[in-house]
Order: structure tokens, then sequence, then C-alpha cells
């Protein structure tokens, strides 16, 4: 069964509740690894100025404290299969709505995969309604 790493671990435990529940089943059955929670005001920025992102601080879901956005990739990391990208997503989503069914958690999600302008495959976030 995968694990987190150390690193994985520390960058998910600056995330909201929900997303660390679901990121937490979701190991025991799909090998990732977290890249980012919680992003500060240089951290976003850089992200900004780099294309990785369209938002300045403080207004990416990431600047949230705790983080209402996790980027996550498979493991191992392979940049150019996008389809690892989605499978990873479409068993996010399907946990979190057995979870949210389940009053484990509240929210609900949305994957940056699915933007029509910046693409972002590691990108999943809690969806503001």
């Amino acid at each position: 069964m995968p694990t987190f790493s150390k690193t994985s671990m520390a960058r998910l435990q600056t995330c909201h509740p929900d997303i660390v529940a679901v990121c937490r089943e979701l190991i025991k059955q799909y090998d990732f690894a977290v890249l980012c929670g919680h992003r500060g005001k240089a951290e976003q920025n850089q992200a900004y100025e780099r294309g990785t992102s369209r938002l300045k601080y403080p207004q990416s879901a990431h600047n949230k404290t705790p983080s209402h956005a996790v980027d996550m990739a498979p493991y191992p990391l392979d940049w150019d299969n996008l389809m690892r990208f989605r499978e990873m997503w479409y068993r996010f989503d399907a946990l979190a709505k057995l979870m949210r069914e389940r009053g484990e958690i509240e929210s609900k999600f949305e994957w940056g995969g699915e933007w029509n302008t910046l693409k972002d495959f590691p990108h999943i976030e809690i969806k503001e309604e």
C-alpha cells in the first residue's frame, strides 16, 4: 500500500481538513505526491510570474489558511502522461463524493485540468458556492 513521504505529509497538513481526509483515503489505493498546499505571498507571486498560476497573492485558494487547494501528482511523476493526472482526479472526486454522502466531509471540489484558461493538471481545490 502506498504511503506519504514526510515532505508530502508536511505539505498536506497545510490544507483544509476535507482535502486532508480525501487524500488520506486516496493514498490507500493510489500512489501520488503532494506538491503544494498553502502558499505564502512570495511563493504565490513567483508562481504567477512563472505562469503556473493565473492569480497573484492573496487571490489563490492556495493562499487561504488552511489552504483550500492542493497540487498533487501521480507517482512516479511523469508530466507527459496527462491520463494519469485525469485518473487521479477521477479517483479523488469519486472518493470525495462517497465521503460527502457518508457525512465525513462537506466540501465539493473542482479540478484545474477542466479549466478553460490555464490547464492546471495537478491542481484540486474546494469549489466555492
